[in-house]
């Protein structure tokens, strides 16, 4: 049980984002009615160990996020900006995956990324260079400041409340994420290829 409760725990850090009871049975490949009881025990075990994240139920599953009593504390951090709980947890993804490009940051937060992106390169936390077909994400000077740290340990100050154990099983889960989404590109696009050679064909007959 505790390796199915280490790969859901993992799976919600590392979607960043409300993440549907189907959604965790694929990735974890558990039986779907075995998702809501390991969910439920996290969230209890959460709870009972004081932590300062917690999993919230959502509309369609569950999240991974921070307490509302510690928002004015990562809001501290921020001190000259007005940066609220989603663009805080995008630039966290940015900062625990960094060096990353922009389409990685938007298949772990979804597609509200690249706003959140847009905003926080207007306020100087990050810049975006061209890489192909994508942009690389930087962390600028102006991130680091807000710790007064070096660049390594601004980091882990993300990363602190999160057990190591967790961040080694969301790298998996993230290669598994990056697969599933390759694989279901690769079918839209065969997908989209037929639809295409039966246009031709029926224009050639007529």
């Amino acid at each position: 049980m505790e390796s199915k409760t280490k790969r859901v725990e993992a799976v919600l850090f590392a979607a960043g984002k409300e993440v549907s009871k189907e959604r965790i049975s694929s990735l974890c490949s558990l039986p779907l009615e075995e998702v809501e009881p390991i969910v439920a025990a996290l969230i209890e075990e959460y709870a009972q160990r004081d932590h300062s994240l917690q999993i919230i139920k959502k509309e369609l599953g569950w999240k991974l996020t921070v307490r509302d009593e510690y928002v004015p504390l990562v809001s501290s951090i921020v001190h000259s900006t007005e940066l609220d709980r989603p663009l805080m947890e995008t630039l966290a993804i940015i900062a625990w995956k960094y060096p990353i490009v922009q389409s990685d940051v938007v298949k772990l937060r979804g597609a509200g990324a690249y706003e959140h992106m847009r905003l926080l390169e207007e306020q100087g936390f990050i810049a975006k260079e061209k890489s192909g077909r994508t942009f690389k994400v930087k962390l600028t000077p102006k991130f680091f400041e807000y710790f007064d740290l070096p660049s390594a340990e601004a980091k882990q100050a993300f990363l602190n409340q999160v057990p190591a154990e967790v961040l080694v099983e969301a790298e998996r889960v993230e290669k598994e994420i990056e697969e599933t989404v390759k694989a279901e590109e690769a079918l839209e696009e065969h997908k989209q290829a037929e639809k295409e050679i039966r246009e031709a064909m029926a224009d050639t007959k007529n």
